[in-house]
C-alpha cells in the first residue's frame, strides 16, 4: 500500500465515524477500524467503501464517467473550478471540505492541488470513485463510497462542503458542518448547454430553464453570503459534442440517435455558484 494513500487516511480519520454504530475509528495496518472492531478496509487504488454491495443507477456507469473525466480534463469546466478554488482561499479557519457526490474527483482532485485544505470526497457509486482514487498522483484525497443520507462523518467537524451539480442532503449537511461552516452549492445557470436546448426544444417539458426554486429551498436553509454566474462559450468539436451528449442529463430520455450533432460548434457551460453559512 502506497504510504501517502495512508498518511491521507490517517490524517482523515479525524473525520470519520463508523456508519454502523458511529464510534471513532482510527487506522489499523491498512483499515479504519471502531473500538466495537468494524473494520473498513482502503483498496489499494487508495478508497474506502462503506457502502456494502454495489448500487446501480440507470445512465449513470463507468463508461458515463469515463466521458465526464474526458470533457472536464479538457478544460470545459475549468472557470468553474478557478472559481471555486478563489473562493475556498478567502474562508476563514477552513481547513476540512468534503466534496458531496465527486463523480470522478476533477474538483477535490484540483481542489487539493491548489490548497493545503485536507479534501474528503465520497460518491455512491463505487466505479466513479475507483476512477477518482486511480488519477489521484497526489493521493491528497480521502476517496470514499459512501450515501448521502447516511454519512460516515463526525458530527460538526467539517469547514466547507461543495455540492457541485449534485443532489443535496440538508439534514446531513447540518450535522457534519461545524457552526460557522460554509456551504457552496454549484447548480446550472440560465444558459447552461443553452446550444443543445435549443437542439431538442421540441422534445423538453419545460422549454426556458430556472433554478429558481432550488437557490429558494436552500436559501431556507443556510444563510447566503455571495451568489455569482461563472459562464463562459467554448468552440466544440463534434466528438466532443457527442461526449457530452452522452454525459448530460438534459438528454436521458431523449433518442440520440435523431440528434444532428454536427450543427454545434459552440457550447456554454454556465454555473450559478451558491454560498451559504451555517
Amino acid at each position: 500500500m502506497n504510504e501517502d494513500i495512508l498518511y491521507t487516511f490517517e490524517s482523515g480519520s479525524k473525520y470519520f465515524r463508523c456508519p454502523i454504530c458511529k464510534g471513532k475509528v482510527q487506522l489499523k495496518k491498512q483499515s479504519l477500524v471502531c473500538s466495537n472492531n468494524h473494520s473498513f478496509d482502503i483498496a489499494k487504488q487508495g478508497y474506502i467503501n462503506y457502502i456494502m454491495g454495489k448500487k446501480q443507477f440507470k445512465n449513470y456507469d463507468k463508461e458515463s464517467f469515463e466521458s465526464r473525466k474526458a470533457i472536464l480534463d479538457k478544460g470545459y469546466y475549468s472557470h468553474i473550478l478557478d472559481a471555486l478554488v478563489e473562493t475556498i482561499k478567502g474562508f476563514e479557519r477552513c481547513t476540512s471540505i468534503l466534496d458531496v457526490g465527486c463523480g470522478e474527483g476533477y474538483y477535490a482532485r484540483k481542489i487539493v492541488e491548489a490548497t493545503d485544505k485536507d479534501v474528503i470526497a465520497f460518491d455512491i457509486s463505487k466505479d466513479s470513485v475507483q476512477i477518482a482514487a486511480r488519477n489521484d498522483s497526489t493521493h491528497g484525497v480521502a476517496w470514499f463510497v459512501g450515501d448521502l443520507s447516511q454519512l460516515p462523518i463526525k458530527d460538526n467537524t467539517i469547514d466547507c462542503l461543495l455540492n457541485i451539480f449534485t443532489p443535496a442532503n440538508y439534514h446531513e449537511f447540518n450535522r457534519v458542518l461545524r457552526k460557522g461552516g460554509y456551504l457552496i452549492k454549484v447548480v446550472p445557470g440560465a444558459d447552461h448547454l443553452k446550444e443543445f436546448r435549443q437542439l431538442v426544444v421540441d422534445q423538453l417539458r419545460n422549454k426556458e430553464f430556472s433554478n429558481e426554486r432550488v437557490v429558494d429551498y436552500f436559501d431556507e436553509r443556510f444563510s447566503i453570503i455571495n451568489q455569482c454566474k461563472v459562464s463562459k462559450t467554448f468552440e466544440i468539436s463534434e466528438e466532443d459534442a457527442k461526449i457530452f451528449a452522452d454525459m448530460t442529463p438534459l438528454f436521458f430520455n431523449i433518442d440520440k440517435t435523431t440528434l444532428d450533432l454536427s450543427s454545434i460548434s459552440h457550447l456554454t457551460v454556465e454555473a450559478e455558484i451558491l454560498i451559504g453559512r451555517k
